[in-house]
């Protein structure tokens, strides 16, 4: 009984952090640039974090502006964040992921 009370308290946090995680990805991208949010609004989740994460300083419009590379910084963070978090729950709790895989 205590072992699936662990269990269940490691699944809600698993999901409520990738919840976060894809929340704050699409906060973001509300607030990009119209050629990115255009290029990223049709997006899965899964294609939207793998997307992200290859967001060069150069990607996008000729002359960007500081705003849209913060945005693409932000974004390539966001990713780097939820692969780091996927690593420590593969590492220590694999079976959390089998149903939750961005």
């Amino acid at each position: 009984m205590h072992s699936a009370r662990i269990f269940k308290l490691a699944t809600d946090s698993a999901v409520k952090a990738r919840t976060q995680a894809i929340n704050q990805l699409k906060a973001v991208l509300a607030i990009a640039y119209p050629a990115l949010r255009e290029r990223l609004s049709s997006l899965g989740n899964h294609e939207l974090f793998s997307t992200c994460a290859r967001l060069g300083p150069g990607d996008g419009e000729e002359g960007e502006n500081a705003v849209a590379q913060a945005t693409h910084m932000t974004l390539r963070m966001l990713d780097l964040l939820n692969q780091r978090l996927t690593q420590l729950v593969e590492r220590n709790a694999p079976q959390l992921l089998a149903d939750f895989r961005l």
